[in-house]
């Protein structure tokens, strides 16, 4: 007992604080007690390939009849139930093995019996019958799209279909395993009116209009993918080629599906999307994966979606001048490698997929200048990472444990993970960049490289990707997605300049001022110091720092007429000048001016 009394004291004389009271760590549920967390589900099947017949009799209803059939391997132990995600579809039939099967269909859960239960690698076979009347989507799931009588455009003039299955929604029109860690060959068979178009993942494999006044269409995925990335639209669209000689050489089909009227005006705006294929293969060091890739320009929808081999996009990109969407063509390009080919396991590595995604822009926009030379070259880099920067330097105030980290599973609906303060769009793009910058470019490719070669077809984690770069690094960089990766928010600097003309010594002070306290401790960093000088030469110096303060002393043959702080974004860290030299304004890091 005295030993356990001077414990307790000696705990608060030195000043250690208490946990946080239960009602105030945002971490748990204070009536329950309950962690606030998401895992990745079981997967009690292996799904291998799924079947989808589709028929929309009237596309002026949002209604369709639909068959779904699965092939899936028991794992691990005797599997007497097959449980699949459906928000949507109202079944009516369920077959297991060719046999009639009970089943229960609450919460959203289909729940099918296999009897006798299917033993650990035993495939079988399920089949769902069912409707779906999808009107009351707004955005997710399967979405219909009124006509419009007004429209200049034949296309704007008719209805039309198109699906939005990121992070967990296109349960809402098929039953599957609705998470992103499992991943399966796929088939959609569509029977529409004969006006329209329609487009799906993977090859074209015929279509037959043996039925008055129908078209049916045979789209085959035929290397695996997760459910979310399943795509179907259909609609009056035009549809128009943009293959270069080497897609077509190589039997890869590029193509829009574009609003009919517009096929001159997207072909300039979608213009550059084989030569970005091209330069993305060459930079990842991996072919295009699929059998093509289409764009389709949809009525209605918002920004873009990476469905495999077949993106969707706001019909706004057909309108424009060449490279005006450049940024947004480049960001669903990427993803067919970074997020189709390698799929985060769980939503909270989705920075993954993102990340990389929003990194690809900078990485083309670096290319695109590179004709005018390497100085141009990574003016443009530089000028897209520092707008990712600047969106988190205003944001992004985050810490522990009061905000969740960019890789953390601390949510209760995945949706939230693409709204976080810490955002894995602009801070993933703004780690790989630091990343490229301390390991250099020729690891960090070949790594990246490494995570797709390992990984693809199949599912990965954060560390799974650290380990590559490591592997091709040497580099240990377990503190810095320590830091950066599994900790919310960035580090912030303070710097104060001083010159000493008697011994011509630079002072430069730095200071961390983001919140440090027993859940936030300082930041490890080197910070570059560019030093300029009026004859027009310069020096650069790194200062570690693993402190809330830290110094550089340098002496110097002359004054200096500007002093930059991380001039290339090493460290990402927004900064303000507070004190600047007397005679010379100088510059805080280009992406963090002066608050």
């Amino acid at each position: 007992m005295r030993v356990l009394l001077s414990l307790v004291l000696l705990v608060f004389a030195s000043g250690v604080q208490p946990a946080l009271a239960l009602a105030d760590d945002p971490r748990i549920d204070p009536t329950t007690g309950r962690q606030i967390a998401a895992w990745a589900p079981d997967r009690p099947f292996d799904h291998e390939h799924m079947r989808l017949e589709l028929r929309f009799p009237d596309m002026n209803k949002a209604e369709f009849e639909g068959v779904m059939a699965l092939r899936a391997k028991a794992v691990g132990e005797a599997r007497g139930t097959l449980t699949l995600d459906s928000q949507g579809p109202k079944v009516s039939r369920v077959l297991v093995r060719g046999i009639e099967a009970a089943f229960t269909l609450q919460n959203n859960r289909l729940s099918i019996v296999v009897a006798p239960p299917a033993q650990p690698g035993e495939v079988i076979d399920a089949v769902v019958e069912y409707a779906c009347d999808f009107s009351g989507n707004k955005g997710d799931g399967l979405v219909w799209r009124r006509p419009r009588e007004d429209s200049k455009s034949e296309s704007g003039r008719m209805p039309q279909v198109w699906s939005q299955g990121q992070p967990e929604h296109n349960s809402r029109w098929f039953p599957c395993h609705d998470s992103p860690n499992e991943k399966l060959t796929t088939e959609l068979i569509v029977t529409a009116p004969k006006a329209f178009e329609v487009c799906s993942n993977g090859r074209l494999i015929s279509t037959n209009t043996a039925q008055v006044g129908m078209k049916t269409w045979h789209w085959s995925q035929e290397t695996p993918h997760p459910a979310y990335l399943v795509t179907l639209a259909i609609g009056r669209f035009s549809v128009i080629d943009l293959a270069d000689e080497k897609a077509r050489a190589s039997g890869l089909r590029v193509v829009a599906y574009v609003p009919v009227g517009s096929e001159e005006s997207a072909a300039t705006t979608l213009g550059a999307t084989a030569e970005m294929i091209r330069f993305f293969e060459s930079l990842f060091d991996e072919p295009y994966p699929w059998a093509q890739y289409a764009q389709v320009c949809a009525r209605g929808f918002n920004g873009g979606m990476e469905n495999t081999s077949a993106t969707t996009m706001m019909d706004a990109i057909v309108n424009g001048r060449a490279g005006q969407w450049d940024g947004l063509i480049a960001h669903e390009l990427a993803h067919q490698w970074f997020g189709d080919l390698v799929t985060c396991n769980s939503w909270d590595h989705l920075w993954l997929n993102e990340g990389w995604a929003t990194y690809a822009e900078a990485l083309w926009d670096e290319h695109k200048a590179s004709p005018q030379g390497p100085e141009k070259a990574k003016e443009a880099y530089q000028r897209n990472i520092a707008g990712n920067l600047r969106s988190q330097r205003v944001t992004n105030r985050g810490f522990s444990p009061d905000f969740p980290a960019m890789v953390s599973n601390r949510y209760t609906d995945p949706d939230e993970m693409f709204s976080r303060l810490d955002n894995p769009y602009p801070k993933g793009a703004c780690v790989l960049h630091m990343l490229r910058m301390r390991i250099g470019d020729t690891a960090f490719f070949k790594g990246s490289a490494l995570y797709l070669d390992r990984y693809k077809h199949a599912t990965a984690t954060t560390d799974d990707f650290r380990r590559c770069l490591e592997e091709t690094s040497g580099v240990s960089l377990e503190q810095f997605f320590d830091q950066r990766v599994y900790r919310p928010g960035y580090p912030r600097l303070g710097v104060d300049l001083s010159w000493d003309e008697s011994t011509r010594t630079l002072g430069v002070a730095f200071e961390q001022t983001q919140k440090i306290d027993r859940f936030n401790p300082a930041y490890t960093l080197d910070i570059p110091v560019l030093v300029r000088f009026s004859d027009g030469s310069s020096r650069t110096f790194v200062s570690p720092m693993n402190a809330r303060t830290g110094r550089l002393d340098v002496v110097l043959d002359s004054r200096p007429t500007r002093v930059i702080i991380d001039p290339d974004l090493t460290i990402c860290a927004p900064t303000q000048i507070r004190t600047p030299l007397t005679t010379a304004e100088p510059a805080a890091s280009p992406a963090a001016p002066a608050q």
